[in-house]
């Protein structure tokens, strides 16, 4: 679709929509902003202050046409409106006490609207602080910007006073092949709006799958992450995430069947088995060498990794290593169930008896899954123990995923509903908490997709302390909410190298940071939710064909 065919759809849009709705102008003027989106460098925002929607979509038009080069692969046009004035203290102290990059208005810093920026400008370029600051400006940042994008051509000078208009848009964007509006709702603006139908679910999933693959180099090392604003290379590694994050990758090939991720992750594995694997005669261990440490989550991560890799090829190579994998855990693992969580590598003394709950949760759910592939009692003797100890200590109380993912597992090969019911109130407990989170955590919807899948192991599916509605309604808020951490194209634009991060996953309070591990848990989690409506689709077709079927036998 040309650009002007693509403008004129939000032109019709934008007549049809905006000139009813209040709060639409600032002294007399309407205002827009054009924002051109380049391939592997920051978008170019136009602003436009106009005395009519009819004059500013005119205006913008000639920028669209003046502007369109070869390198302009997308645009967007805001058009501004819920306009507030005020002293900048008091923006100033409102900003402070937002969580970090969750401020998400616009705001101008003159009554002509030249030096207006879209919150998508103030957070891509790491213009505003929050928190325990005095200043929620990052001055040299707003000054180095609006002088590039030329706004303003020397720093501005501000003081308490100084006013401050902030505003919110409606907003249109062209990725190059259809037209998308974009929600105006504060968490979730700038961001498209669409449906996640088990087809885009599928693509979502398969795209961060593929992002990863990417981020595996030649030797089967990741490039391990970067900060998006200024595209700065995250520079320490960590192998645990190296093998969780395979394994992520092994589940997008699961569901995608693409071969270009299944390749990298092959690499990965092979490059893990290389680099980090410290083995002995009977066990082995996962090193962590920037810290000479051996962790337990470490292993575990690798024995999901390669027990997803064995089931999913039927190359059982690694089957041997893996064993000595899983009893490396074993030797971690105390008589109560308990098990130590850090070791000084190479002398495997103690270092942390006790570091982070959730590694036990995953080292029981590593051994559960090499139970699949060996059918090794040990393991399951292991997990079953360990199981013990969770329950006498309440540790669903943690609320962590991976001990849901655990009880789901273990009651498929030991059907007590012991284990059932801990994985429930592991999730249930904190059900409202993760309804209403603002930030996108991805585990919240691992967690709650595994205590989902527990239903099937309870008699009738269903429980009168956990209703499966209620965790249902949490599972959809947290699949659809979770999108506001995915970079889509019209996000990524405004960031220093959008070709860098595109279809990717971040964590805005973390300065925008794109980790191998974000992406990962956001492709576990979308994945089960992809299992989930595809299983729910299929059974309200066999619903439809049995209502058929008794129509057919009624008439």
């Amino acid at each position: 679709m040309p650009f002007e065919t693509a403008f004129k759809k939000m032109e019709t849009e934008a007549m049809e929509s905006l000139l009813t709705k209040e709060n639409m102008t600032y002294e007399m003027k309407w205002n827009g902003f054009l924002s051109l989106g380049y391939k592997d460098k920051r978008a170019k925002v136009i602003n436009v202050s106009k005395m009519s929607l009819r004059s500013l979509m005119d205006e913008l038009l000639k920028m669209v046409k003046k502007n369109q080069t070869e390198d302009v692969v997308t645009f967007k046009i805001d058009v501004a409106f819920d306009y507030e004035d005020m002293p900048l203290h008091v923006w100033n102290e409102r900003v402070l006490k937002t969580k970090k990059n969750y401020y998400r208005r616009g705001v101008c810093f003159n009554k002509q609207f030249e030096q207006a920026l879209l919150e998508q400008e103030l957070n891509g370029n790491a213009i505003l602080k929050s928190g325990k600051e005095e200043v929620c400006l990052q001055l040299e940042n707003l000054n180095r910007y609006l002088i590039q994008a030329e706004k303003h051509g020397k720093p501005l000078e501000l003081n308490g006073y100084t006013n401050v208009t902030t505003f919110s848009t409606y907003s249109w964007f062209f990725d190059g092949k259809q037209m998308l509006p974009l929600h105006t709702e504060e968490l979730s603006h700038g961001v498209r709006v669409e449906e996640l139908t088990p087809a885009r679910v599928k693509e979502i999933v398969e795209q961060a799958g593929l992002y990863l693959a990417k981020q595996v180099k030649k030797t089967g090392e990741f490039h391990y992450g970067y900060f998006a604003c200024f595209d700065k290379t995250i520079k320490h590694y960590n192998t645990l995430r190296h093998a969780s994050t395979t394994y992520s990758m092994l589940e997008a090939y699961e569901i995608s069947g693409n071969q270009t991720i299944l390749d990298a992750a092959r690499r990965s594995l092979h490059y893990l088995k290389q680099n980090f694997i410290l083995e002995k005669e009977d066990f082995a261990y996962v090193t962590e060498p920037e810290l000479r440490e051996i962790k337990l989550g470490a292993n575990a991560a690798a024995l999901l990794a390669f027990s997803k890799y064995m089931s999913l090829t039927e190359d059982y190579a690694d089957l041997p290593l893996s064993e000595k994998l899983a009893y490396g855990i074993l030797r971690l693992q105390e008589k109560d169930g308990s098990f130590t969580h850090v070791l000084h590598a190479p002398t495997m003394e103690v270092k942390d008896p006790f570091r982070i709950i959730y590694y036990e949760g995953e080292a029981v759910l590593g051994l559960l899954r090499l139970y699949g592939v060996s059918q090794n009692e040990d393991y399951l003797n292991g997990a079953k123990l360990a199981f013990q100890n969770f329950i006498n200590k309440n540790y669903w109380q943690n609320h962590d995923h991976w001990l849901s993912y655990a009880a789901n597992e273990i009651a498929t090969y030991l059907p007590d509903e012991k284990y059932v019911l801990f994985g429930m109130q592991n999730a249930f407990d904190n059900l409202d908490f993760i309804y209403h989170r603002e930030t996108t955590f991805p585990t919240f919807l691992e967690l709650t997709l595994a205590a989902h899948e527990l239903y099937g192991k309870l008699e009738g599916e269903s429980h009168p302390d956990f209703k499966k509605e209620r965790l249902r309604e949490v599972i959809q808020k947290r699949a659809e909410y979770q999108l506001n951490g995915l970079f889509y194209p019209e996000v990524a634009m405004y960031f220093k190298n959008p070709a860098r991060i595109m279809d990717s996953f971040f964590i805005r309070h973390h300065s925008f940071r794109v980790r191998i591990d974000d992406v990962e848990h956001n492709i576990s989690g979308y994945a089960k939710f992809y299992e989930l409506i595809c299983a729910e689709k299929a059974e309200k077709s066999l619903c439809k064909e049995k209502t058929l079927y008794k129509q057919i036998l009624y008439w």
